[in-house]
């Protein structure tokens, strides 16, 4: 049951009251002889947002109350029969405005699910809507609503791409924020597939193929996709799928398949080789920087490196395997420079320049009784 509680200074408090009976056993026996009440009161509306980003609300269109991520508040003041609107500060660099939400829902069951549509707050007449999702779980006969969206696309790549769930196309543009995306069929389903495509300004649909489908579905997961351009260029792009702080939402994360980390003191360039050809310009990689590498043969994954300095480069190596090995380098104040492969075995792979350092490699003479002598090659 709902009752309301007017305060000294005139302000309404609205608060759900449920009773539970249960039997009760006598003190230590294990017989039933008498009922136990539990009495439970709660706010009749209880507001999770369950967004990455702060949000305001007003309930029947007075006074902006504001609401941080991952936090959630108790609406004392509303009741089953209030409006709820929403306000999105900043996202996109707009300020968005939700059309108002009336809470005397019909209740079928345990929980549903509410499409929410935001539009611009300068110019609601634009055509440009986002979407979110309120749920609304009754617990005790109160309301606890959540506002959240299932996906928050992140992309760590130097590439924009467009992502398409169940033919929804949504544009990631190249930043360290999440894009939120809501399919226009929100409703809660199994087996979903994404496909991502790399964009272009002048790119139309026939221009660029989209990748293979994966799985959104899924508590986490690592894959690796290939998207195809004009050029015949294959971009392998690593899809990052797993659930958020909330299992309503899946946190999706696009980064470049390979990496190169420059751990050295001295600039460097790299270039992808075949056939001991290089196939593209030579990409400088500064001390401490770290950089996608996009190589055309992806199958045989071969590469050089020079310093930026003098020009100075190694002996053609591949990035497949997992190993550390030390290139010679023809420059008397670095004459070898140390490269690290590693994978984390799911198609990600990491390639470490750094420098060469005095017992780098240590030779360990594991015999019990047999002494051992060594000297380089050059010195025989």
């Amino acid at each position: 049951m709902e009752r309301t509680l007017k305060l000294n200074d005139g302000t309404e408090v609205h608060l759900t009251i449920f009773t539970e009976l249960n039997a009760a056993y006598m003190e230590n026996t294990d017989q039933l002889d008498h009922a136990c009440f539990n009495i439970y009161i709660h706010p009749t509306l209880c507001l999770i947002n369950l967004l990455p980003i702060d949000i305001k609300y007003l309930i029947d269109f007075v006074k902006e109350i504001d609401l941080k991520s991952n936090q959630s508040c108790s609406m004392i003041s509303a009741n089953r029969n209030s409006t709820l609107t929403f306000i999105i500060q900043s996202y996109d660099n707009t300020r968005w405005i939700s059309d108002a939400i009336d809470l005397e829902f019909e209740r079928t069951n345990d929980h549903y699910e509410y499409l929410v549509l935001f539009h611009y707050a300068t110019s609601p007449n634009l055509e440009k809507t986002l979407r979110m999702i309120l749920r609304v779980d009754t617990i005790h006969e109160s309301y606890r609503l959540s506002l959240y969206s299932p996906f928050w696309i992140f992309n760590y790549i130097d590439l924009k791409l467009e992502l398409q769930i169940e033919n929804n196309r949504t544009f990631i543009d190249v930043a360290q924020t999440p894009v939120l995306v809501c399919p226009e069929r929100f409703e809660s389903e199994t087996n979903r597939k994404g496909q991502l495509r790399l964009y272009g300004i002048e790119q139309g649909d026939t221009m660029a193929d989209w990748s293979e489908n994966f799985s959104l579905d899924v508590i986490r997961n690592i894959s690796v996709v290939s998207c195809e351009v004009p050029n015949d260029r294959k971009y392998m792009i690593c899809v990052d799928v797993e659930t958020g702080p909330s299992s309503l939402v899946k946190i999706i994360e696009f980064s470049p398949s390979i990496v190169i980390i420059n751990k050295s003191i001295i600039a460097i360039e790299i270039v992808e080789t075949v056939s001991d050809k290089e196939q593209d310009q030579w990409v400088s990689v500064y001390p401490e920087q770290t950089i996608p590498f996009w190589p055309r043969n992806m199958k045989d994954g071969v590469m050089r490196v020079r310093y930026t300095c003098n020009h100075v480069k190694s002996s053609p190596f591949t990035i497949t395997p997992t190993y550390r090995t030390l290139l010679q380098m023809d420059y008397e104040e670095h004459p070898v420079l140390c490269v690290e492969v590693t994978t984390n075995g799911q198609g990600r792979i990491t390639v470490i320049f750094e420098d060469y350092e005095a017992n780098d490699t240590p030779l360990v003479n594991c015999k019990q009784t047999d002494s051992v002598s060594f000297c380089e090659i050059d010195d025989l």
